[in-house]
């Protein structure tokens, strides 16, 4: 049911019955008793029936819309009647008229109002007022109707009643449906300008036969037929392009993410094609989107196969011809696979969320777990000043195990909510706060105040002693009341200075300091600390390695094929080596997650780069040219500065961008840090290559290779080593050599040691591998001379090929 506002409705009719009560004035004293009146009114107001009994439904922006024979109509009354009673027949033959048509929508369940009857009746009587007004002031018709002046007026009049017409329907469409009133307009005007041109010559036809011979009338209605139908065949053609071009526009508009974006889309597509007045999708768990206004809907089951899906309920539809109801069935299935994906979707994005959410936060109390300390953890660390103070509380329950031994682990969860709890009211709203697992739980304070070192330890030992005694305080357990006291290391350094790891291992070694002294808070002493020390004079040792240039090397690992013949090397991977003066050879293992923690870092990737990139360089130079990998650290891509050194390091060697490969760890890649992105991506720009190092061992390990355009995937070495005698690890590397070679990646597996492992490889179709069983890490000398040597067997085998 559509309802016309009432201050239109009322606008319209007080205009159009104002003409009305002109006209009966007019009547009343310019005509009284012309002769033959009473016939030529009765005639007329047969005629203004008719004309609106015929029409043709079209669409209309949102709504619809029918096309009459109105301008037909006003022809023949500007003729038959003086203008003054042009209204007054136009008026109950309207009424009349669109009563009969009232009638039979609501056969059909068409509703419509009184006041929908009272505005079309007052419109298309204002219609007629203008046009007889008009075609009156244009030239005198009654005396010479088909002289050319009399033609321009009637034409003129039924112009402006197609014009008022169409205005007045185009207004109520879009004030009840929606949509500009001039567009609308345009758009029916468009539509309807042959007919209108054809009804003009129909009335001037009957006018001709009127006054050459009335029995001429009776050759009209096969005449009148025919036009109507091709009348209707032309709206019909319009209609039904325009009607397939929306439907694939509806169609195309329910591709959304989300239930509610794609249930509105439906809604406003079936609105749209049907021109329903009232549209609701109702999900099967009861989920309704959308308003219509009152009636009995239409329900149009969703169904996905055998899944109901909810049903499309829409209101002032009527009766559907059979094309429309085939055309509702193809939207319903549309609209039901759009919404049953955009379900899917909304599912797996809350089963998303909810790993997500496991995988950072500890299950039984909700605080953040070990993971998630160190990731946002390192990240507050990054967005504090290099200078500023930030600490690190680590407390572990004294005595817990007893607990669990006297009133069962049910209780001891339930002690470890009550602390975590309490630790949780002690923080304050800048704080990082997680329980590390088992009895330990740990606080990150980065709002210290920044007077200097000694007044942050003082405030975050007091932090600490306050934490104490209120996680202290007792509780009651299962009708027990208890009082657990906890043992609290504390430390406190610059924020430029350490990591997370650093700091948990600091507070570490303070918190057993307290439980060593009995006493709830024990603070971080460098001077007690060995690893330390160790650690300070390891870096200041590398800062001198790095400045002679003396001790530091690069060894190179080659990964050859295992394609079958000549055994060709595919790259080569660069391992930094030390050979310190006193310690000894080191490999990285011994050196670099010291090395990580530091400024160092940086000078020590840019290095390695310098000498891997030379290497390949000269190696090139000598015919020789292999791709060398190197590996670079997240802290490294941290440096938004590392894109422009890599390509002055190419330029000034002279080594295509495609010859170098950073390798680098999937958990990297996974990261959410938008400097990591954009420097991978300015390092993408410059054509080097990237490696995935290690895949397999992070918990998303195949969304790496369709995140980051990868060219490399290298298999962990510890798959590799088990994949013989282990059922689960031959299905990790077979998973991923099949995965690479469908995404065109190179594959090289780590850690070959043995010719069964390179045997099962190659079945897979893995592309290379890197081992012992291949090569060691070799010297810079010792692997151009095996470069060599490779070229030479491979020309002795294609010359062998190219003989057999």
């Amino acid at each position: 049911m559509t309802l016309v506002p009432a201050r239109l409705t009322a606008a319209v009719a007080s205009v159009a019955f104002a003409g009305v009560a002109v006209a009966t004035v007019l009547t009343a004293t310019r005509l009284p008793g012309l002769p033959g009146l009473s016939g030529a009114i009765a005639a007329s107001f047969g005629v203004v029936i008719l004309a609106q009994l015929a029409r043709l439904r079209v669409r209309a922006g949102a709504g619809q819309a029918a096309f009459a024979w109105g301008e037909a109509a006003i022809v023949i009354l500007c003729v038959n009647l003086p203008a003054p009673l042009i209204p007054l027949v136009v008026l109950p033959g309207a009424a009349v008229s669109h009563s009969i048509l009232r009638a039979v929508d609501a056969r059909v369940g068409r509703v419509r109002t009184g006041r929908d009857l009272l505005y079309t009746v007052s419109a298309l009587t204002l219609a007629g007022t203008l046009a007889a007004a008009t075609a009156t002031l244009v030239a005198p018709v009654h005396d010479a109707p088909l002289t050319p002046h009399g033609i321009l007026a009637l034409s003129a009049g039924a112009l402006v009643y197609c014009v008022v017409s169409i205005t007045a329907t185009a207004a109520h469409v879009a004030t009840t449906r929606g949509g500009r009133t001039a567009t609308v307009a345009a758009e029916l005007l468009r539509g309807k300008l042959l007919m209108v041109v054809g009804n003009v010559v129909i009335g001037l036809v009957v006018v001709w036969a009127c006054l050459t011979d009335a029995l001429l009338l009776l050759l009209l209605p096969p005449v009148l037929l025919l036009l109507q139908q091709l009348y209707a065949s032309r709206i019909g053609d319009r209609e039904e392009r325009r009607t397939w071009h929306e439907f694939a526009e509806a169609t195309r508009d329910l591709n959304r993410l989300d239930v509610r974006g794609t249930a509105e889309a439906g809604i406003e597509g079936a609105r749209r094609l049907f021109g329903a007045s009232g549209a609701q999708v109702v999900l099967a768990d009861g989920t309704v989107f959308g308003t219509g206004p009152g009636g009995v809907p239409a329900a149009h089951q969703l169904v996905v196969g055998t899944v109901a899906v909810g049903e499309l309920r829409l209101t002032g539809l009527g009766r559907l011809r059979p094309r429309n109801q085939r055309m509702l069935d193809a939207y319903g299935d549309a609209l039901a696979a759009a919404l049953h994906d955009a379900i899917s979707q909304d599912e797996l994005r809350t089963m998303s969320e909810r790993t997500t959410y496991d995988a950072v936060h500890d299950p039984l109390t909700g605080l953040f777990n070990r993971a998630a300390l160190l990731s946002r953890g390192n990240a507050m660390l990054r967005r504090r000043g290099p200078h500023d103070p930030v600490a690190m509380l680590l407390l572990d329950v004294n005595d817990f195990k007893e607990v669990n031994n006297a009133l069962g682990h049910a209780a001891g969860d339930e002690v470890l909510r009550v602390i975590a709890g309490r630790v949780t009211e002690a923080g304050g709203a800048g704080d990082l706060l997680a329980r590390l697992g088992g009895d330990e739980f740990a606080l990150l304070i980065t709002d210290l105040d920044t007077g200097g070192a000694d007044l942050a330890l003082a405030a975050a030992v007091e932090r600490a002693r306050k934490l104490s005694a209120q996680i202290a305080v007792p509780m009651r357990i299962d009708g027990v009341l208890l009082s657990k006291e906890p043992s609290i290391g504390v430390v406190v350094a610059a924020a430029g200075e350490v990591d997370l790891t650093e700091l948990l291992r600091r507070a570490d070694i303070a918190m057993y300091q307290a439980k060593r002294a009995v006493q709830p808070v024990a603070w971080y002493d460098a001077a007690r600390d060995d690893a330390s020390t160790d650690r300070l004079a390891l870096l200041a040792e590398l800062r001198e390695a790095l400045h002679a240039g003396e001790q530091l090397s690069v060894e190179l690992q080659p990964a050859v094929s295992l394609a079958p013949g000549a055994q060709q090397i595919t790259g080569v991977e660069a391992l930094v080596r030390w050979k310190h003066p006193r310690r000894g050879p080191l490999t990285p293992g011994q050196f670099l997650p010291v090395v990580e923690a530091s400024e160092l870092m940086g000078p020590l990737t840019r290095w390695v780069l310098d000498r891997a990139i030379g290497l390949a360089s000269s190696w090139r130079r000598a015919g020789l040219a292999v791709p060398v990998s190197v590996n670079i650290s997240a802290r490294s891509l941290l440096e938004r500065q590392l894109p422009e050194a890599i390509g002055d390091l190419l330029a000034r060697h002279r080594l295509p961008a495609e010859l170098l490969v950073l390798e680098i760890t999937e958990t990297v890649m996974l990261s959410q840090s938008p400097v990591i992105d954009d420097v991978l991506a300015r390092i993408r720009r410059l054509g080097v290559q990237l490696a995935v190092d290690d895949f397999g061992t992070g918990f998303s390990s195949f969304t790496v290779l369709t995140r980051l355009p990868v060219q490399e995937v290298k298999i962990d070495r510890e798959f590799v080593a088990q994949m013989i005698d282990s059922p689960k690890a031959e299905a990790i590397v077979r998973a991923t050599v099949e995965l690479g070679l469908r995404l065109k990646l190179r594959v090289v597996a780590e850690g070959v040691e043995n010719p069964d492992q390179r045997a099962a490889l190659a079945a897979l179709g893995c592309t290379s591998a890197q081992g012992f069983l291949f090569h060691p890490p070799l010297a810079a000398e010792r692997l151009a001379a095996v470069l060599r040597e490779r070229r030479q067997v491979q020309r002795r085998h294609l010359r062998a090929e190219g003989t057999g």
